[in-house]
């Protein structure tokens, strides 16, 4: 028997404070059930993971209610220690103008799968008894608690996925435990991006020119970067705190670190973003603090029609010649497919963002989409198959298990962190005052562990 997966210290929790109208998630009581500092758990937040928990880590049902209790809410409290320590950080800045546009595209899948916005606002009413205002402030405060934790964790974990060797040696010792594959779907696409015109390009590299001229005459980097630059960063004077190296766009972060501490770049630097002007203000060990300014690159609707149309061609190629494979690998700019003759793996079809599925459900077994425009890039799909229910397998599900290895090798990482500034805040755990909790699910019969991610 192999040794069951470990659950996920945070990614339950956070998938439980994601979680979005389901039956039952009103509660008949609520009340505090732990402390935090200043942050409040809830037990209809406590019942919200036991619910996620049960679909995500089966095996955990399998314990007894009150046992489930307890360690769903440790992974909780981590969790908020997690974002008390990101908050009293001073060198990690959120604000709502950051994550405004994940809340609205959230919003926007959720009224597009329950066909509109009266809709929607419908089954708000009736599972959650809140308006789509109540709810859009609700999601706006996760993400924005989300992108706290998210930061505090990159500062001191990185994001770096694992080797080849270290997702081998985790789907060998873990496999037994990964979840079912169900309702699935194996996918290839060919990935192009919307690039932005020549003349467009021309007048970004010209004005980010022009702004470091005004830098070689004396002006403030400060000042300038409030006034001129396009990153949410610009208000405060272009400071984006101190970040550990592999956590930055590669493209910025090679030019950053060639610099020295008060330098700042003589020419332009492009990412995909766009063009930045780079200032060191402070090196120590791994990390570096900069200031940028963003003349940022926004592709016309003729450079995404010129798209299409490049796409069209390359789809009635692959249609008549039967070489998809061979023009991903040739032409594809999805780095981590390509080389696989632009092989996606497999897809549940009930996690699949809403626009891929709506691209390839009506599509049979070799057959290849129109284009579809997801994000910055247009993207046609392959259908290579579908299964009802399977297991996952390191030739098929290569980039999924890799996901939930990088999830669980950087939970392990920062579990030692949390650890430690567990013992520097208030925790109060007041589970046990909670009696009689008969009305959420009890244990079942379910199987195995499985393998949760965020």
């Amino acid at each position: 028997m192999r040794k069951p997966l470990p659950l996920l210290k945070l990614s339950l929790a956070a998938a439980a404070l994601l979680a979005w109208p389901s039956a039952g998630a009103r509660q008949p009581y609520d009340g505090v059930v732990a402390l935090v500092d200043d942050q409040i758990i809830l037990l209809s937040e406590l019942e919200e993971l036991r619910m996620v928990s049960a679909e995500q880590q089966p095996g955990m049902m399998r314990l007894p209610a009150d046992k489930q209790r307890q360690e769903l809410l440790e992974k909780l409290i981590d969790d908020k220690v997690v974002l008390v320590k990101a908050k009293q950080d001073t060198n990690i800045k959120v604000s709502e103008r950051d994550i405004s546009p994940r809340v609205e595209d959230a919003i926007g899948r959720y009224v597009e799968q329950q066909g509109g916005e009266k809709k929607f606002e419908m089954l708000l009413k009736q599972t959650n008894g809140m308006s789509l205002a109540q709810f859009r402030a609700r999601l706006s405060q996760q993400y924005l608690d989300q992108s706290y934790r998210q930061k505090l964790q990159f500062k001191y974990v990185g994001d770096h996925d694992p080797s080849n060797q270290q997702v081998k040696e985790f789907f060998s010792r873990y496999r037994d435990s990964l979840p079912m594959q169900q309702n699935g779907l194996r996918l290839s696409h060919i990935q192009i991006k919307i690039k932005p015109s020549a003349t467009l390009e021309h007048a970004a590299l010209l004005k980010a020119d022009t702004l470091i001229k005004r830098l070689d005459k004396g002006e403030s980097f400060s000042d300038l970067a409030k006034a001129k630059s396009d990153d949410f960063s610009g208000k405060e004077g272009g400071d984006l705190g101190y970040t550990k190296r592999g956590t930055l766009d590669p493209d910025f972060e090679r030019a950053a670190f060639s610099l020295d501490a008060g330098d700042y770049t003589k020419v332009p630097v492009r990412s995909r973003f766009g063009y930045h002007i780079i200032k060191v203000t402070g090196k120590k060990d791994n990390e570096i603090r900069c200031s940028h300014i963003l003349v940022r690159l926004i592709p016309e609707s003729s450079d995404s029609a010129h798209t299409l149309a490049y796409m069209d061609s390359l789809r009635a190629s692959a249609l008549k010649n039967n070489d998809f494979a061979a023009q991903a690998g040739k032409l594809s700019e999805d780095k981590n497919s390509k080389d696989h003759g632009g092989s996606l793996g497999w897809f549940t079809r009930d996690k699949l963002d809403p626009r891929y599925l709506q691209a390839v459900d009506s599509l049979k077994v070799g057959g290849i989409s129109a284009p579809v425009a997801i994000g910055d890039s247009y993207h046609i799909f392959r259908l290579d198959g579908t299964s009802a229910e399977r297991k996952m397998s390191l030739e098929e599900d290569w980039a999924d298990i890799s996901q939930i290895a990088r999830n669980y090798f950087m939970n392990q990482k920062l579990s030692g962190f949390v650890k430690k500034w567990r013992e520097t805040v208030h925790v109060e755990n007041r589970l046990a005052q909670f009696k009689n909790l008969s009305s959420a699910p009890e244990a079942g019969d379910e199987g195995g562990l499985g393998g949760g991610q965020d």
